[in-house]
């Protein structure tokens, strides 16, 4: 009876096991399902992330080569107006020669650029007046295209729409364009220039060789086999980072997605004419022209495809044990299922957490758009002034240094950007101020936008030796979290404040850093907690747990210190302690 009784009870305990196996095998089909989505939603992110990045680099370049052909085309218009060029051919060479010398010097300075010219009217005194500097062997060299083109500007030659062309719409971008004088293929942007009286003096323009745009294309690959394409205005091919055999059909599917969705949306998924399905991303660049990255699904989805497996084989798996070993091992495979599950949901919450660092790509994108917003004001106001007849040459120069300043500005915070993400290789003695200024730069756009004021009192001469770029990485995280807390809070004006102090020991120099922010306090029930791994009090807002946790392991692992907190009447404040060895 007895026997009976403790039969029963192990019975029903076999059955416990049993439905608890049921219930963790729809919870492995949930996590292959969401498994599958998270994947493609990283995909798709990656790819988008990428693409609106490699757009920002390329954009630079463009921006460049327009902004050379607006300022050749205030000089010349400025260097023939008030002078009887037409009708005196002496004046129209000295101005001419004038003109070819601002262009060699003007190369001569250029990153990129190929060439810079001057196509004048044929109305003018000849029927082919040109001033054209290049790149050749290595050096800066005048181009006489009489001696390559005798009939020269007939229109309707397809070879001459980057005359006829910027005539008629105002400016012309055309890829590739072959120029045999050189023997290589071009991008070329030019504009039309008239004179204070409205004559047709020409076009101004520069070239840039096509095998650059190309190497400019590979350098931004995502995977090995990942195509990125240049097409222009019109969705016609221009240059990719792969050699394609006839790229219009191959890329047909694409252009017809992209011509049938408009400008800048998200992501497709289509198949090419090899009958490969293909994920594609693209973007809209300054000049019109569109850049796009494509990938072929299956190097994209390999993880995925490899944790799909890998599920259905845990889960028939299971199955078979059930059905061949029976009850009797339901309870030891019971904990490895619920594991195995548990481990894909934590997989899953990572992968959604690398995300993250599109929210940087967007910082440094939008940080860029202010500069590019002010040099198109200084354009339009230039514009204004010359049409009043108010551009003088000091007036110019001074539109010209703040040009200048705006492109330096979108240079460095791509420069920060991309040394942020740099692995450290050794150690070297860096200045911890400028540091600091590093991770600010980078989220220098979420903190004008929420008024945050930041003052960096850290004294200039304050330097250690130690990993700069996993430095730059702890201060980022403390300032994100300082960031957070003076956003979260009512307190007004919102401020973070860092400064410094050194005390030396005899053996050692030893480095405070102080992060204030005016947030509120940290409760108390957080205090033990906030420097754990994947603790966090913002998770509804994409908090990853992990920033305060990594801050804590590079100070204390690498730089001999350790970092705290303390809670202060006007917010909180995070303090760091450095070491360094005296020499």
């Amino acid at each position: 009876m007895v026997y009976a009784y403790e039969k029963n009870i192990q019975t029903c305990g076999y059955f416990n096991y049993l439905g608890a196996l049921l219930i963790a095998l729809p919870i492995e089909i949930i996590g292959l399902i969401r498994n599958q989505n998270a994947f493609e939603k990283e995909a798709k992110d990656k790819i988008e992330y990428a693409t609106k990045s490699a757009g920002t680099d390329l954009d630079v370049v463009i921006n460049s080569m327009s902004s050379l052909v607006n300022m050749m085309q205030s000089i010349v218009q400025v260097t023939f107006s008030h002078e009887n060029y037409i009708d005196d051919y002496d004046t129209f060479l000295r101005l001419k020669h004038q003109a070819g010398d601002i262009l060699k010097q003007s190369l001569s300075n250029t990153e990129h650029l190929s060439g810079l010219y001057v196509t004048f009217s044929p109305q003018l005194h000849s029927s082919m007046e040109e001033v054209w500097y290049a790149y050749k062997d290595g050096r800066v060299v005048p181009i006489d295209a009489r001696m390559y083109a005798p009939s020269w500007l007939v229109e309707g030659n397809p070879r001459v729409n980057y005359y006829f062309d910027a005539i008629k719409n105002g400016d012309y971008w055309g890829a590739p364009d072959y120029e045999s004088s050189l023997d290589e293929y071009m991008l070329t942007h030019t504009k039309s220039v008239y004179d204070s009286d409205g004559n047709l003096i020409g076009i101004v323009g520069s070239d840039m060789l096509m095998s650059e745009v190309d190497d400019i294309l590979k350098a931004i690959k995502l995977y090995s086999d990942s195509q990125i394409i240049l097409f222009d205005a019109k969705l016609n091919f221009c240059a990719s980072s792969d050699n394609v055999k006839n790229p219009a059909k191959f890329y047909a599917p694409l252009v017809s997605q992209i011509a049938s969705l408009g400008a800048d949306q998200e992501p497709v998924w289509y198949t090419s004419s090899d009958g490969k399905k293909h994920i594609a991303a693209y973007t809209t660049l300054n000049n019109g022209w569109i850049l796009a990255t494509t990938q072929t699904v299956t190097t994209v989805m390999t993880p995925a495809t490899e944790t799909r497996t890998t599920l259905m084989i845990t889960m028939f798996v299971t199955v078979s044990i059930i059905v061949v070993i029976a009850i009797l091992l339901i309870k030891r495979f019971y904990g490895p299922v619920v594991k195995s599950a548990q481990q894909n949901e934590i997989l899953l919450i990572n992968q959604s957490r690398q995300a993250k660092l599109g929210e940087m790509i967007g910082n440094i994108s939008h940080q860029c758009k202010q500069p590019l917003n002010n040099i198109n004001i200084d354009i339009s106001n230039m514009k204004d002034d010359y049409d009043a007849g108010e551009l003088t040459w000091e007036r110019f120069k001074e539109y010209e240094t703040k040009m200048r300043e705006n492109v330096s500005i979108m240079s460095s915070t791509i420069t920060d950007f991309a040394d942020f993400l740099k692995p450290d290789r050794r150690k070297e003695r860096f200045f911890i101020k400028d540091s600091v200024e590093k991770a600010l730069s980078i989220m220098r756009e979420k903190l004008v936008i929420n008024e945050i004021n930041i003052m960096n009192e850290v004294d200039p001469e304050l330097t250690i030796i130690n990993y700069r770029n996993e430095f730059i990485q702890c201060i980022f995280n403390i300032l994100e979290n300082a960031r957070d807390g003076a956003i979260l809070s009512e307190i007004k004006p919102r401020i973070i404040k860092i400064d410094s102090d050194q005390r030396d020991t005899a053996q050692w120099k030893i480095i405070s850093l102080r992060i204030f922010n005016s947030g509120g306090a940290i409760p108390k029930e957080s205090s033990d907690k906030i420097f754990l791994p994947y603790y966090s009090t913002k998770e509804k807002d994409g908090g990853s747990g992990i920033g305060l946790y990594l801050a804590k392991q590079i100070i204390e692992s690498h730089f001999g210190g350790e970092i705290g907190f303390r809670n202060e009447k006007a917010g909180v404040t995070f303090i760091i302690t450095m070491k360094e060895r005296k020499q």
